[in-house]
């Protein structure tokens, strides 16, 4: 796709980890903050899209204050105003996850809307808190799991044990973007739901958006954009979803994408 959309954009959704932020340097390239800065200047609407969780996101404050925030891969969002989507697990699968962690267990982290917690840490969790830049969450027994309460939950297991674990829970689905863990969220989720909640209260069309992503858990919001980007760190079948691949987040590519398409000069 080359040139200027056939309708003017409205909102621009943005991935966090890998998109705005470097995995390398865990720092926003300072084209990418004139870029944002320039696109409400415009009247654009600028949102978050991510599978991180609302406590989360206050980092985010020093780079940009953003007009909503689709959290938890779309099942948690809200603006300064009000909590514009809440979507929990089935608490069946739930009360099932904790029989299956009580009996083999594995490190899990599990997400509500104003807490997170894990039943315990291993290396595989430290890592992801390496390259996440965020400090270990706390820890807990599963008797703290409330069943109706969990908006997304991690399981740090492979993608043998994966397809175990939701060949199991019924009204999950899930997505990786790490070799080690993964997140599951309730069926029918996913970054594409949260925007098109969003975009109902704002009255914005999916054609008139532009989505900006790298990882697996981005092809549907990718999909669901008028005009979906693919970073250049991006892997493979990301890039394949996206309407164009830009330069990767060390390079700008958000800031060269927005200009190849006329949103910004």
């Amino acid at each position: 796709m080359t040139g200027k959309p056939e309708k003017r954009i409205k909102a621009v959704f943005f991935d966090i980890d890998g998109t705005l932020i470097s995995f390398k340097t865990h720092r926003m390239h300072q084209s990418t903050q004139k870029a944002l800065h320039a696109l409400r200047e415009k009247g654009i609407r600028v949102y978050v899209a991510t599978g991180r969780s609302k406590m989360m996101m206050p980092f985010m404050d020093r780079y940009f204050s953003f007009d909503a925030y689709l959290t938890l891969n779309g099942q948690y969002c809200y603006n300064p105003r009000e909590v514009i989507r809440k979507k929990t697990v089935d608490s069946g699968d739930i009360r099932l996850l904790k029989d299956m962690l009580a009996e083999k267990p594995f490190p899990c982290l599990f997400v509500e809307e104003d807490g997170m917690f894990l039943n315990y840490a291993d290396e595989r969790v430290e890592k992801l808190c390496e390259i996440i830049d965020h400090p270990m969450p706390p820890m807990h027994g599963l008797d703290r799991v409330r069943d109706d309460e969990v908006l997304q939950f991690v399981p740090f297991l492979n993608e043998e044990e994966e397809k175990i674990l939701t060949g199991t829970l019924k009204n999950v689905e899930s997505t990786r973007s790490v070799p080690f863990c993964f997140d599951v969220i309730p069926a029918g989720g996913g970054k594409n739901a949260g925007m098109h909640a969003v975009l109902m209260r704002e009255g914005i069309a999916p054609d008139e958006t532009m989505a900006f992503g790298d990882g697996f858990n981005d092809i549907g919001m990718l999909g669901y954009a008028g005009i979906g980007v693919a970073m250049g760190n991006a892997a493979d079948a990301v890039k394949a979803s996206a309407d164009y691949v830009t330069a990767s987040v060390e390079e700008g590519g958000i800031a060269g994408a927005l200009e190849h398409f006329g949103i910004l000069e």
